[in-house]
Order: C-alpha cells, then structure tokens, then sequence
C-alpha cells in the first residue's frame, strides 16, 4: 500500500461511525453497536414512525435530479455507492453526501462471494477511500451486491467498520418496471422500520420519489437516514421485517 493508501486508510478507520446520530454522553451510538455485533440488518425498529429509503449502484447520471426531489421533498437518504464509478460522476457522489448519507456498495459490484478473502477487502477498503476522498463522508454502512454475502465476509467489513445493511421493502424497480408499479409496491409494503430497496439507475425515480414520499405522509411515516433510523428506533429481536 502507498503512503497516500496508508494515510487514507488510517482517517478510514479512525472516523468509524462519524456519520451516526449522536446519544448522549459518551455512549456508543446505535449503529456503532451494530458494527461490532457484526451480522447483517433487515430494518429498524417498529417504535417509531420512522423509514428509510436506500438507493443503490450510484453515482450516475441521474443522481443529480434524484437528490434534487428528495432535497425538494426535504427527505434524506442513504446511497450506496459503487466506487468505480465515482471517478466518472464525482459531482453526483458529493450530491448524494449533502443529501443524506452514504453506504459502501462495493468497488466494482461483484458476486463476493466468488472473491478469496483478499479480493473482498480490496472491494470494500478501495471503497472507503475513494468515497472519503471524494466526499469527506466516511460510510459505516456496505450492502453486499446481490444480496450475497456470508459470516466471513460480514467479519471482513467489521473490521472495516462497516456493517451488513439490507432491506425489508423491494420496489421492483429493475429495468423495464413502470414506475406506478414501483410506487404501489414501496407504499404497500412499507411500515415503521422498513428499509426500502431502490436503485439509482433510472431517468424516472425523481417522480417515483415525489409519489413515494406523498404516499408516506399520508401514513405519517417519515423517512431518515440509516443512521438516524437506527439510532432513534434500532432493530430489536421482537421487530418484524419481512
């Protein structure tokens, strides 16, 4: 590793958590508990009227106008970016930081678990740094491509500082899906805690996100960052997800 690497890597792990909602005191917060227990999540809590909204495979060419209506909509979010591909839109990777928070979504969005143990750091820690250097925003969340991950790969993000997020909510929205379907599907799904699953891939998800984000007001749910979500609501064992 370069010394450039090194420096990098040492901000990477000394500002573990420094996205999260703060408790009081010195306590731990929520999702720094989550980082050291280590094993994937499914959704927050069912306490509070509270979701989250994640998009995936970013940045890209519509990052711009999606950050625009969720700022429009005063509704933050979580992206989990791919780092290769933050080189080609830095200007929508640094939008998407102002606009809520970012996850680690893998460096080139492969199936981890073909990857010996070297390759699956490589993804993740190459990750981190371009995202922190581009942004200044230092993920403490990743979402295995795929949904495929194992307890082997979890402990290599552990060590990273990252834990294992996933969803409780899928949209749908893969390529040839009609937003309306993607919009029923969000807003029957969704209830207290739910994640929900959308990806940034699609020149239609600024009005998807103007009918989602009317269809949780309507059910007084509010949407917040991963974060936020875990550190006001946090998952329980009771909690039902799916």
């Amino acid at each position: 590793m370069t010394l450039r690497g090194g420096l990098v890597l040492a901000l990477v792990l000394a500002a573990t958590g420094a996205a999260a909602v703060r408790p009081p005191g010195d306590a731990p917060t929520q999702l720094q508990q989550l980082v050291w227990k280590g094993t994937p999540v499914f959704c927050g809590g069912d306490s509070r009227r509270l979701v989250a909204l994640t998009f995936d495979d970013g940045p890209g060419p519509w990052t711009l106008p999606l950050v625009a209506a969720l700022r429009h909509a005063q509704t933050p979010a979580t992206f989990f970016l791919v780092g290769n591909r933050i080189p080609f839109w830095p200007t929508g990777a640094r939008a998407a930081a102002l606009a809520g928070t970012l996850g680690n979504h893998t460096w080139s969005h492969p199936h981890l678990r073909r990857l010996k143990p070297r390759g699956v750091q490589h993804q993740l820690q190459t990750t981190q740094m371009q995202i922190l250097e581009t942004t200044r925003q230092l993920p403490a969340v990743f979402r295995p491509p795929y949904e495929e991950s194992t307890r082997r790969i979890d402990r290599i993000a552990q060590t990273l500082g990252l834990v294992d997020v996933r969803w409780s909510v899928d949209s749908g929205d893969r390529t040839g899906a009609r937003p309306a379907a993607i919009v029923r599907n969000v807003l029957a799904a969704v209830r207290p805690g739910s994640i929900v699953l959308l990806h940034d891939a699609h020149p239609w998800n600024p009005g998807v996100v103007r009918a989602i984000v009317r269809g949780l007001h309507a059910r007084r749910l509010r949407a917040v960052t991963l974060p936020t979500l875990f550190e006001l609501d946090p998952p329980t064992t009771r909690g039902r997800c799916r």
